[in-house]
């Protein structure tokens, strides 16, 4: 793939917004860096490998495709894309803003030999200057929303490329079109292509300035994403060692604002499916042990999965998912999944994990963040989104009394997933053609 020595124009209010936002910035860069010293308190990969942060550190080979793959979901939607690349022989530079982002790199392409892991250079344009300089991409690839002015605005002089994959303009960020907030939006003019999930997003795109033969829809990345069959195998021998047939609920990806409620709902399970088994892995290490307070203070029986190496005790009501890069061990465990952010107004994490597993989704009323994707598996009927708890709760216990009924939601879900499928190799014919 060659550099391309095509430049965008930006609205001159826009280009002056930026420079104000360069200028300003060794002021938020001090700040940034107060944040790191206070975040490493307690993650410590905060402040590690600084010099990535300033341009510096490993780059690999020249002419490698550079993905941005902000964090952990980012990098989620990213691999069945770098690894549609590394198939057809490219060299990959994988940058990360967030150590979450670094760890699912490297724990998903760690050893291959094509591919170079780092965080990305601090969005100051001398920063971003010589990490250009030093790296020389044959073309970027940024994953869903991510917009850094520098990062565009300087590879756009550089000549390099730039393509935003799974793009997921939300209609929420639309109203910025009329306000001073607009400039950030007429970014997406910059990148040189984006491949986005369906019409919708292309008209939001569109308004923007965007030109339609700039946008490709693809679907959604990450259904492009296998299971490990031997994990999942795992977690069906654990489940079946620890609750034998009975009825195993998952709540996925919790975040803090829903914990009491979500706790609730594990107390009225248990009371209507006294057998049920609740599997419970939150979004954040930071709230494992937290989950095991509210267990404990709620009168239920919770164990860890980092003090059990080899099986479940039998009285575990609530088994905590306390480890990363196990999700296909828990959801091959799992009859019906929960996925968090949805019981607050955070608009709903990924759903596509559980549904490749076979595991149909329930969630509560504030899915805007996952709306093309849920649309379509309500459609298929292995999504349900509820206004409360109780009504998903409701919805649980109906499912787990009705057997055939859930195994065909199963089956509808495995088939959903493979139906879907195909966007990583559609993203990367398009880029193959405009290079």
């Amino acid at each position: 793939m060659k550099h391309s020595s095509k430049r965008h124009r930006l609205p001159i209010t826009t280009v002056v917004i930026y420079w104000l936002y360069q200028i300003t910035f060794p002021v938020f860069m001090i700040s940034a860096l107060f944040l790191a010293v206070w975040r490493s308190l307690k993650e410590p990969s905060h402040l590690k490998r600084l010099a990535d942060r300033f341009g510096f550190g490993p780059v690999g080979p020249k002419g490698a495709i550079w993905v941005y793959a902000a964090s952990l979901g980012e990098m989620n939607a990213a691999r069945p894309l770098v690894q549609v690349f590394l198939d057809n022989g490219h060299n990959i530079l994988l940058t990360h803003l967030s150590p979450a982002g670094l760890k699912a790199g490297q724990r998903f392409f760690g050893d291959h030999p094509q591919v170079t892991h780092r965080y990305v250079p601090l969005d100051f344009f001398l920063m971003v200057k010589v990490f250009l300089r030093r790296a020389q991409p044959a073309c970027g690839v940024v994953l869903e929303i991510e917009i850094w002015p520098a990062m565009l605005i300087e590879a756009d002089r550089f000549g390099v490329p730039m393509y935003l994959a799974n793009g997921n303009l939300l209609a929420r960020a639309m109203p910025r079109l009329d306000t001073w907030k607009r400039s950030s939006l007429h970014m997406y003019r910059l990148f040189d292509h984006i491949f986005t999930r369906a019409e919708d997003y292309v008209n939001r795109y569109e308004a923007t300035g965007v030109l339609r033969k700039d946008l490709t829809i693809t679907g959604e990345l990450r259904l492009d994403r296998t299971s490990n069959p031997l994990s999942l195998a795992e977690g069906r021998a654990w489940r079946e060692a620890w609750a034998g047939k009975e009825f195993t609920f998952m709540i996925s990806s919790s975040v803090k604002a829903e914990e009491d409620a979500l706790m609730q709902c594990c107390i009225d399970l248990l009371k209507r499916l006294r057998t049920v088994r609740i599997i419970w892995v939150p979004r954040s290490p930071q709230r494992f042990s937290a989950i095991g307070q509210k267990a404990k203070q709620a009168g239920l029986i919770s164990t860890k999965r980092s003090s059990q190496k080899t099986s479940i005790p039998s009285k575990t009501q609530i088994f905590i998912g306390d480890s990363m890069g196990e999700m296909d061990i828990y959801l091959g465990m799992a009859d019906i999944v929960f996925v968090g952010a949805s019981f607050d107004n955070s608009g709903g994490h990924n759903i596509i994990e559980p549904l490749s597993a076979g595991c149909p989704v329930v969630m509560g009323p504030s899915i805007y963040g996952i709306d093309f994707i849920a649309k379509d598996a309500a459609s298929a009927g292995i999504f349900h989104s509820f206004s409360t708890p109780e009504e998903m709760t409701n919805f649980i216990v109906e499912n787990a009394k009705s057997p055939q009924k859930l195994e065909k939601m199963q089956s509808d879900s495995t088939t959903f997933w493979k139906v879907n499928k195909g966007a990583s190799e559609l993203c990367y014919k398009v880029i193959k053609s405009l290079n």
